[in-house]
């Protein structure tokens, strides 16, 4: 699953392409099911587990087989709302909700670190009707444990991995002491030879597909594909189960069928059309500092000067607007993005224009090319 860039420079012949035309000993690839939450919530079913899975994780428990569990969040729910009021627990550092640890007890913040009580008295109007939503491992681990008391689980995210060599304590436990499931966040996806691990199941897709990122539909495919090929490696031949609340989404669909080709033409299509890479590179220029009106300010100036500087035959600058995460760490954040062919000359001018304005108040900027994240 390479990235849509390095394939297109295969295809321009920059690259040599070499292909994997079978897997690892010559095993089939499993057999995947897509399951259809909202199907699910129709029948009556609000578990996290869909009807198909559960019957296939029982299938693997009574076989003496291993599972593998992934989804894409840690912790054990995503938010604290109240139900009459709406109100979030968010931090008081960052502008982001509150996730719900149970184990611990505690509201934290996974961007600074930042923890709580948890909240059982909503603090704006006092209700007691205070829930908690969304799914995390350890809530997976519980429902687990609820639905297959006698199942043994352990789980891999970043919370249980923080001591030294406690990742390769995890792996080698779950390997050599046959525990039934292994729950975990994107630390389980690639690299692992489980030859005991039959059953995979995908949690739900619509987190990795709904962020605010270009890439999201690749990564998406990438994570889908590579969980998949943990399944029936050796012995008894591997099952899947991919649980959204959106099947039609084409990226599901060829991830289904390990089709890299027709996603990769298919995705192309669109990134020619949007103008990203790999047929433009993207400038991500963020500001960030303690000082809201200075940082809109700066972005604001620099932003004028860019768009005049910047000719609209060699690219396009957008206007400078709040991140996705607008605050971390006491810290707000702004970006601004630039879509063009990156040059020494265009770099020279950016870097130019940053370096002559009068940046107050402990304002920074930071220029990132085909940036990893547009967080």
């Amino acid at each position: 699953t390479p990235s849509l860039e390095t394939y297109q420079r295969a295809v321009d012949g920059e690259l040599k392409l070499l292909t994997l035309n079978q897997r690892v000993n010559q095993r089939q690839m499993p057999k995947i099911h897509i399951i259809d939450m909202c199907n699910e919530l129709s029948k009556g079913n609000s578990s996290m587990f869909s009807l198909k899975f559960q019957e296939e994780l029982k299938k693997c428990i009574d076989s003496n087989n291993q599972a593998i569990v992934f989804i894409n969040r840690r912790g054990y729910s995503s938010f604290m709302r109240c139900i009459d009021c709406g109100y979030v627990a968010k931090c008081k550092n960052c502008n982001i909700s509150l996730t719900y640890h149970k184990y611990e007890n505690k509201l934290r913040c996974h961007y600074c670190g930042f923890e709580q009580n948890v909240i059982n008295q909503c603090p704006e109007c006092e209700s007691d009707k205070v829930r908690y939503f969304g799914t995390g491992t350890q809530k997976l681990e519980e429902e687990v444990h609820s639905l297959f008391p006698t199942a043994t689980t352990v789980r891999m995210d970043i919370d249980t991995v923080t001591k030294k060599n406690s990742h390769e304590e995890i792996l080698n436990k779950f390997k050599n002491e046959n525990i039934d499931i292994l729950i975990g966040t994107q630390m389980v996806v690639k690299g692992h030879h489980f030859p005991n691990v039959t059953l995979v199941g995908v949690i739900s897709v619509d987190g990795m597909l709904n962020i605010d990122d270009y890439r999201a539909t690749e990564r998406t495919f990438q994570s889908l594909v590579q969980v998949s090929g943990r399944a029936g490696r050796e012995g008894d031949k591997g099952r899947v189960v991919i649980q959204s609340y959106n099947i039609d989404a084409y990226v599901i669909d060829y991830a289904k069928n390990q089709d890299y080709i027709t996603f990769y033409n298919t995705e192309i299509d669109f990134r020619k059309m949007l103008k990203y890479p790999p047929f433009c590179d993207i400038i991500l220029v963020r500001f960030q500092g303690e000082n809201l009106y200075e940082i809109e300010k700066t972005s604001k100036n620099i932003y004028e000067f860019l768009k005049k500087s910047i000719n609209q035959n060699i690219g396009m600058v957008y206007k400078p607007m709040p991140a996705p995460i607008d605050k971390i760490k006491n810290k707000y954040r702004w970006r601004m993005i630039i879509k063009t062919k990156v040059s020494g000359k265009l770099l020279d001018c950016i870097s130019y224009i940053i370096n002559n304005q009068k940046i107050k108040n402990g304002t920074s900027i930071i220029v990132d090319i085909n940036p990893s994240s547009m967080m």
